[in-house]
């Protein structure tokens, strides 16, 4: 059985003047993904997001990307419900940038540690 907890990763420092939010959340047998910026002032994002399924079945990815003029108003391009089959992790990473400069990758996983192989 899958607990609700919801893993979020921000990013929101002087150095970065754009806050980015990657959520995973459990929702029964899918699981939720949702992308979100927000910043005080205008600024010119460029994002890409790959998303790795790892399961019994073998490994699926999938790409998105896009961009954006953030602002005060979060702006959520991506909100995703994904199959979440018993036993697979999903990790998704987010490369971006602000007004054309690379910024540091997000990463986030559910479940958030990998399963233990048996001895």
């Amino acid at each position: 059985m899958l607990t609700l907890t919801m893993a979020t990763l921000m990013l929101a420092t002087a150095a970065t003047p754009v806050e980015a939010r990657l959520e995973l959340s459990p929702d029964n047998d899918r699981l939720n993904l949702q992308l979100c910026f927000s910043s005080e002032a205008p600024h010119q994002l460029t994002y890409h997001l790959e998303v790795r399924t790892h399961g019994r079945a073998g490994t699926s990815r999938s790409r998105q990307s896009g961009e954006l003029t953030s602002g005060p108003v979060a702006q959520c391009p991506l909100n995703n419900r994904l199959g979440l089959p018993e036993g697979s992790r999903i990790e998704a990473t987010l490369t971006w940038t602000i007004d054309g400069e690379e910024q540091t990758p997000l990463r986030q996983a559910y479940p958030t540690t990998q399963p233990t192989s048996p001895a």
